[in-house]
């Protein structure tokens, strides 16, 4: 279901011959953005922004990831919604050895999951005849946002930093 979109999505991203195709892709629920602060003592500080961009966001769960030999603060905790239009800010630092600064491969990530507002994005969905114009493509995509309801789908965003030497 929901897998069965993100593969689609990602085929019509990678493959230009599908570029005259169209395919019509569900409104954003999540913004996310993560900054790099700059060096606190021996550790790299960020912040992350988090905002529900339609309906209300059910059983947030937070965490952050690295790059092997990056440590990082304690999980953020995980909390029940996110209401359309609030906003939730954290602050995390990490610990990076320079030999791994030096690797341009050397990342660390916030990734957020959550159960979407599928009735909102439904209701956006068929409201939107601007966006969503051709009535055959709308209602396939609203038989997806079905399935995935049934399946109890969650969705995942993720924002990614990669170190650079600079950030010592």
């Amino acid at each position: 279901m929901l897998i069965r979109f993100l593969a689609l999505l990602a085929v019509m991203m990678v493959t230009p011959a599908f570029a005259s195709q169209e395919l019509y892709v569900p409104p954003r629920s999540l913004e996310i953005s993560m900054n790099y602060d700059g060096m606190k003592g021996d550790s790299h500080v960020f912040s992350v922004e988090i905002k529900s961009l339609l309906g209300s966001l059910k059983n947030i769960s937070l965490s952050y990831e690295a790059s092997e030999g990056v440590l990082c603060d304690s999980s953020p905790t995980d909390f029940e919604s996110l209401t359309e239009g609030e906003t939730r800010k954290y602050a995390f630092s990490c610990k990076v050895a320079n030999k791994l600064l030096e690797d341009p491969n050397t990342w660390v990530r916030f990734r957020v999951e959550y159960l979407p507002d599928y009735a909102a994005i439904k209701s956006h969905i068929s409201s939107d005849q601007k966006t969503y114009a051709d009535e055959n493509l709308r209602n396939n995509l609203l038989e997806i946002i079905d399935q995935n309801i049934n399946a109890g789908a969650r969705a995942t965003d993720a924002v990614r930093h990669f170190f650079k030497k600079t950030e010592e």
